[in-house]
């Protein structure tokens, strides 16, 4: 197929131009030239595999000479004195940089051009006349020198080290090394990654470019399985700025493609509170804002996750993002909404604040969470005996400790007419809504209530 599209590509006046002079065997140049001409169109069909078995393999290459040709080949269209820059730095034998000895001899200008490269008007390493080539002699490179992928993959790291030389093109060289990998022998891809990620001093700007290769490497066929098991090792036992990279993929459209493995790793970042978790939170709260289908698969994970792990903090982390009136005001009203319709979406609030306000982990989250609470209700964001009926069933479920207690009490800071009216309310509202209880065994359902000595009476008497 990709024979195909490169023929496709190749103009048909061209290939007869070049048979026409072929043919032409009275005049010995237009004879050669057209001989030429048929080799190039060739070597452009199969990505220049003669012309590279040539300058890579032959024997008497000059090893500059290969140097060069896949410093440019992976800093395309890069200025030409930051390829001979980064070709210095190549030193198989770790003696030093050899910066030096690549602006001995023949120019530097002069050595690209013998090696297949263009130098354009701007000074810049292109392959405009040999389109393919860049990539062919990354391939047959790395297949050639074998004994020397190691030090080939390490001066990749070298030079795309925040310091080093071509750090602003990492991306690109990121894209190269993906393509290699998918049928390279001791693939390097990962390993580079693995690299680029293991200081934590790491910018989000290589962050955001890892996290964009491993989307990217996630959807091709050959490198698809080692990408998800790379995320989940992340997630689980990477530093962190790995975890901020599986947030950063599992919050794009590696999560939207693969939800259910998305919400995995993102629970494994959930696990720790660092940046990384913030992205994770927002990812969720995205996700459930995305329509009914994601809000429902949310709901259950997360229901899950409190149910399964109780004392496990990325499920109170999940439930806060969620509910969050100032942060995820968009999907708390929706929940709201279909609590009020539904036991189950009712009992997933309860239940959630019970298991969440046990985790001291996320006591400081929960405070503020409940705060956004009291004011939506104070704006009417939220309805307000709906919102309070939850709050009070967790209150009876709960033991008011930390986040609750602080909510219900008070904390010298943090007095305000929206805490001041959900207090009030709270404090004046029954244990039961009982005209819309839920609970099937309910005394008041039956017209009998339980008094505090344990006693059985009928409703008047209660009221009296």
């Amino acid at each position: 197929m990709a024979i195909a599209d490169r023929l496709y590509r190749i103009k048909p006046e061209r290939v007869a131009t070049a048979v026409a002079l072929r043919q032409d065997t009275q005049s010995t140049t237009n004879h050669e030239q057209g001989n030429k001409e048929l080799a190039v169109i060739k070597d452009e069909v199969l990505l220049w595999t003669d012309f590279l078995e040539g300058k890579l393999t032959e024997a008497g290459t000059r090893g500059h000479d290969r140097v060069m040709l896949i410093a440019a080949a992976y800093l395309e269209n890069a200025p030409l004195e930051l390829c001979i820059r980064a070709a210095g730095e190549f030193d198989p034998h770790g003696g030093g940089s050899n910066t030096r000895r690549f602006r001995e001899g023949r120019s530097p200008r002069r050595r690209m051009r013998d090696v297949g490269v263009d130098v354009t008007a701007d000074d810049r390493a292109a392959f405009h006349s040999r389109p393919g080539l860049a990539m062919s002699a990354i391939h047959m490179d790395w297949h050639h020198w074998a004994d020397e992928r190691t030090e080939t993959r390490r001066w990749i790291e070298r030079i795309t080290s925040l310091d080093g030389v071509a750090s602003s093109y990492t991306k690109q060289i990121g894209e190269r090394l993906l393509e290699l990998s998918r049928r390279a022998v001791d693939a390097p891809f990962f390993q580079v990654l693995d690299t680029w990620t293991t200081s934590a001093d790491q910018n989000g700007q290589r962050i955001s470019v890892v996290a964009q290769l491993l989307t990217q490497s996630a959807v091709r066929d050959e490198l698809a399985r080692d990408t998800h098991k790379k995320l989940l090792d992340w997630a689980k036992r990477g530093n962190a700025t790995q975890r901020q990279v599986v947030a950063s993929v599992c919050s794009g459209p590696y999560g939207q493609r693969w939800p259910h493995v998305a919400l995995v790793r993102l629970r494994h970042i959930l696990a720790v509170d660092d940046a990384a978790t913030e992205v994770a939170a927002e990812a969720i709260a995205r996700y459930a804002a995305s329509g009914p289908t994601g809000l429902n698969r949310v709901v259950d994970t997360v229901e899950s996750w409190l149910y399964r792990h109780p004392t496990h903090p990325a499920g109170p982390r999940a439930f806060l993002a969620l509910t969050d009136a100032d942060k995820s005001a968009g999907v708390l009203s929706t929940l709201i909404g279909l609590a009020q319709q539904s036991p189950a979406v009712r009992e997933f609030l309860i239940s959630g604040w019970s298991t969440t306000l046990e985790q001291s982990d996320v006591r400081d989250r929960a405070y503020l969470t409940l705060v956004s609470w009291a004011q939506a209700v104070h704006t009417k964001s939220l309805d307000q005996d709906f919102v309070f009926g939850i709050l009070t069933a967790v209150r009876n479920a709960h033991e008011p400790v930390d986040a609750m207690s602080r909510f219900l009490y008070g904390v010298p800071e943090r007095e305000d007419p929206a805490l001041i009216s959900a207090r009030f309310a709270l404090a004046n509202l029954r244990t039961c809504q009982h005209s819309h209880c839920m609970q099937p065994d309910c005394p008041l359902q039956r017209g009998e209530y339980i008094n505090p000595s344990g006693a059985a009476g009928d409703l008047s008497a209660r009221e009296e």
